[in-house]
């Protein structure tokens, strides 16, 4: 299931955004998210997909993904690509992803698992080697997830495939990572990681980052410059997707 805004009517659609949640047992709901309203304004819809680990849906649905069934949440965003496709919501070259925290990891796996069906990406203080995560957040936090990712040490070989990292050299789309510099629940290592990769890879990738801010980037200044870039960077995409 999921919920979809669509641009006002007047407006000129020029593409889409699946915006993915946290958690992962988090829940996309049709409450007000002060990051949407600017891109329905420039024609960009956005669809909030609840991907199997999502809550709210019951216990057996919330551990849908867990350990080696999180590949099978990764192919849910792609089916919610091709959702807006065969719906007619967006064309098939201009579907970007974009999500926070675990939001942003499945941003950045969609985009290595399934690189041919997104345009761009955003993800915003996400995990881009789950192995790497372990040895670096909280150790309540790392602990806390063994049960829905795997053990650092019995499911390493796990983590490496679930790992958008690993698969760097796949990822084509741009793609645009978003770190505050005081995160302590994903530090802000793992974009830069990605980041690093990708630039030898040549992939078209640019960061943002927020020096006085943590994983929730807080502050209503900062919040207003992601907006902006946010809107930047799929305008852009999907401009040049629309020429190619």
């Amino acid at each position: 299931s999921g919920w979809l805004f669509r641009p006002p009517d007047g407006i000129e659609s020029i593409g889409a955004m699946i915006f993915l949640h946290g958690g992962p047992e988090g829940q996309g709901r049709p409450g007000y998210n002060e990051f949407f309203p600017p891109l329905l304004e420039a024609g960009i819809a956005v669809f909030l997909p609840n991907v199997r680990g999502s809550g709210g849906f019951g216990r057996t649905f919330m551990h849908a993904d867990d350990k080696e069934r999180r590949f099978a949440a990764i192919d849910d965003v792609a089916d919610a690509a091709q959702y807006l496709v065969d719906c007619g919501f967006a064309p098939r070259e201009r579907i970007a992803c974009c999500g926070w925290s675990y939001g942003g990891y499945l941003t950045q796996a969609a985009l290595t698992f399934h690189p041919q069906l997104f345009a761009a990406g955003i993800s915003i203080c996400g995990m881009s080697d789950l192995n790497t995560w372990y040895r670096t957040t909280e150790p309540w936090i790392a602990a806390a997830a063994h049960p829905k990712y795997g053990h650092p040490i019995s499911d390493r070989e796990l983590l490496d495939q679930l790992s958008p990292l690993l698969r760097a050299h796949e990822l084509t789309a741009p793609l645009l990572l978003v770190h505050g510099l005081n995160d302590t629940n994903v530090p802000p290592t793992e974009s830069q990681q990605m980041y690093d990769a990708l630039r030898a890879f040549d992939r078209r990738v640019e960061r943002l980052t927020f020096d006085d801010d943590g994983h929730e980037i807080d502050k209503r200044e900062n919040r207003a410059v992601l907006v902006r870039a946010m809107c930047d960077w799929l305008t852009t995409a999907f401009a040049a997707a629309q020429i190619s």
